[in-house]
């Protein structure tokens, strides 16, 4: 409730209104409770933020002054998957080796070399490498098997979580459903592309292998049922049998 005497912080009036805004112990009109960047009012907005003499909203607030990616230099939102390497913070997929562009795994060994993220078998190369070398040859037969070694991609538990319950509900989404499921995992949409490709290959595998074995099992049941028990063919021609048709019909 408004008291006598009550200046805005931001016009610097006396308040006459017969409500006033008050954060952080600073008094302001209602319309006068604006962010400093996009100048939305905030007297009705749940939260606001306060950074030396301006006034943020939560957006503009997250956007100038919350915690990036150390890679991509995009915003980290709460709602982001993040890996830490000691004060740095990094989306899911860009925490990967800065040489081979592999993404890493949960516990796999890396290293902070010089403000690039390395993996184990890269950080040793890179080591060896600033000792010098003037073998010529074996620096271009190196980087020649660089060049045609192929780069696996390792998931996470949490990505495999993701992709596999996707996948229980519908195991050949379309383009959209492909770019919304690599933005939650990480991953870019052609290897979550691949990832289906794959995973209906396997479960078409089974299923096959499923119906070969049922077929099996039918053919060992009729099989044994109707072979001849003395010479165990299906079809018998067994001098005995004909006779015991004979004697039956």
């Amino acid at each position: 409730m408004k008291t006598e005497r009550e200046v805005c912080c931001s016009c610097g009036y006396v308040i006459r209104d017969r409500y006033v805004v008050k954060v952080s112990d600073r008094l302001w009109h209602a319309h006068c409770l604006r962010c400093t960047v996009c100048h939305m009012v905030l007297d009705r907005q749940p939260t606001c933020y306060i950074r030396g003499e301006s006034i943020y909203c939560r957006t503009d607030y997250v956007r100038q002054f919350g915690a990036k990616c150390a890679k991509c230099c995009r915003t980290i939102h709460a709602s982001d998957w993040v890996r830490r390497a000691r004060d740095q913070v990094y989306h899911l997929a860009c925490f990967a080796c800065d040489a081979c562009k592999r993404q890493l795994s949960t516990g796999e060994e890396f290293a902070l070399h010089e403000n690039r993220v390395l993996c184990k078998l890269h950080y040793f190369e890179s080591l060896d490498g600033g000792n010098g070398s003037n073998d010529e040859n074996a620096d271009h037969d190196q980087q020649q098997k660089a060049k045609t070694k192929r780069v696996r991609t390792t998931f996470t538990e949490e990505q495999l979580q993701v992709l596999q319950a996707n996948f229980n509900l519908d195991s050949n989404p379309d383009g959209q459903d492909l770019e919304r499921i690599a933005q939650i995992t990480g991953l870019s949409k052609r290897v979550t592309q691949v990832w289906f490709q794959n995973s209906r290959a396997r479960q078409k595998k089974y299923l096959n292998n499923q119906v070969k074995k049922a077929h099996a099992s039918a053919l060992a049941n009729v099989s044994s049922a109707t072979s001849c028990p003395g010479c165990g063919m299906i079809y018998c021609l067994c001098p005995s049998l004909h006779i015991h048709i004979g004697q039956v019909a």
